[in-house]
């Protein structure tokens, strides 16, 4: 084995087989006869990334965009790290839009966008986000997830009441009757949260339990 596709082919064995170090060993000598392989620089900031190691991920991340600046993954996963690990939410940023300029069809791009902006309380830049998220998988939970959440924060419950109507119009989610209900609790429409509930309550009972012990507080 004395070539850089050898040696890369072999990192991705000893990866799939969670030898996570031989990985890191193989990908480095391809990378040493080879310094242009973007993907092996990628693939060992995957392995630094996922074990919490945010910096030696981000420099392998950096590696792969110097040779590939189009390398759409390397820029949503430098994000990621960025938003996970080093909690920098303006390089995550950064990065998310740097993807979105190449690729508007990833839903979990468009997620990841809609997080960092709820994390920094930018509510109304959240939404959009979510939305589009939504819009290329309908059944996406974690959209579904920052999208109720930037409603309720931003106090936006009509909105939100109307947007997940057109969602549930597409495919029944159990997250979208649940932040529709809780919307119809702040409203202080008891009878549209009680429908809710019971749409749920066919759907997921623990969710349901959690927006019953909502309408119970209402007067």
């Amino acid at each position: 084995m004395n070539n850089a596709v050898a040696f890369y082919k072999a990192g991705m064995e000893h990866k799939k087989n969670y030898k996570f170090s031989e990985a890191l060993v193989a990908f480095s000598q391809a990378t040493s006869l080879n310094k242009k392989m973007d993907s092996a620089y990628y693939e060992m900031g995957n392995i630094y990334s996922g074990s919490g190691n945010a910096d030696m991920a981000i420099g392998n991340y950096k590696k792969t965009l110097a040779i590939n600046p189009r390398f759409v993954n390397a820029l949503i996963n430098t994000g990621k790290a960025y938003r996970d690990i080093k909690v920098n939410l303006d390089s995550a940023l950064f990065f998310f839009y740097a993807a979105l300029k190449l690729d508007s069809t990833n839903k979990e791009l468009f997620y990841s966008l809609a997080w960092t902006h709820n994390a920094r309380k930018e509510y109304e830049q959240a939404i959009p986000f979510a939305i589009k998220a939504l819009e290329i998988d309908n059944t996406y939970k974690p959209a579904y997830g920052e999208l109720g959440h930037a409603y309720r924060a931003d106090k936006k419950f009509a909105e939100c009441i109307e947007q997940l109507k057109k969602n549930l119009a597409v495919s029944v989610v159990d997250v979208a009757y649940l932040y529709s209900g809780y919307a119809y609790t702040e409203l202080n429409n008891k009878e549209g949260a009680l429908q809710m509930y019971e749409e749920l309550k066919k759907l997921n009972e623990r969710m349901a339990g959690a927006l019953k012990k909502k309408i119970d507080t209402m007067q």
